[in-house]
């Protein structure tokens, strides 16, 4: 093996390891950054897309996140606490995911209304296991799923939103929540290999 060649793999190699043990590194936007409204029903609770009706989202490199708007117009969070949001999710893109990552925007005065505190993911109906990072606090990052979530499979999330008491006679600020997909990681990493060791060949030709 020429001395090009091989340095050229070893580089590809570490990249791969870090590719797999660092999967925020492939953070992503969807392909058609929608912008969604919603709005808080009894429970209280909001539910986006269902198991029947699954809300599409194609995973785009170069897309923003999926951005949502939940109101509350009838005050059912005016004494705070918990809120349940239930989505369903299909990925109509061509790449797996293996992680989800949600952040909860701060409002027009500058205050995050709330916290995420409990989650529950399922695949096709089967529940699945997951790392979840960030509880406590408005960013959750979803990762280390037991299984990938594959182009037509639709992805479940039943979390739990820790909401800050409203003023009374004063609706609360809407709650803005940024969300989006990124691809799993060993496939990801080995796209990039695949190309790194055929850049590394035709240098190898070339000389």
């Amino acid at each position: 093996m020429k001395p090009a060649l091989s340095k050229n793999i070893l580089n590809a190699i570490a990249i791969l390891a870090l590719c797999l043990i660092s999967s925020p590194v492939f953070a992503q936007g969807t392909a058609n950054g929608p912008n969604t409204v919603h709005t808080v029903g009894p429970g209280p609770g909001v539910v986006i897309g269902t198991p029947l009706n699954p809300f599409p989202i194609d995973l785009d490199p170069n897309g923003p996140p999926w951005t949502k708007t939940i109101l509350d117009p009838n005050f059912l969070l005016l004494n705070g606490g918990p809120l349940n949001v239930d989505e369903s999710i299909i990925n109509v893109g061509n790449e797996p995911w293996f992680d989800w990552h949600e952040h909860i925007l701060p409002d027009a005065t500058g205050v995050v209304p709330g916290l995420w505190t409990g989650v529950f993911m399922a695949i096709n109906g089967n529940p699945i296991g997951f790392n979840a990072i960030g509880l406590g606090t408005p960013d959750l990052w979803l990762d280390t799923f037991s299984q990938p979530v594959l182009p037509g499979d639709v992805l479940s999330i039943r979390k739990v939103m820790d909401v800050k008491p409203g003023i009374p006679g004063v609706p609360n600020q809407p709650i803005i929540i940024q969300e989006y997909p990124t691809p799993e990681p060993a496939s990801a990493a080995l796209i990039g290999l695949g190309s790194l060791m055929l850049l590394a060949r035709r240098k190898n030709e070339s000389t």
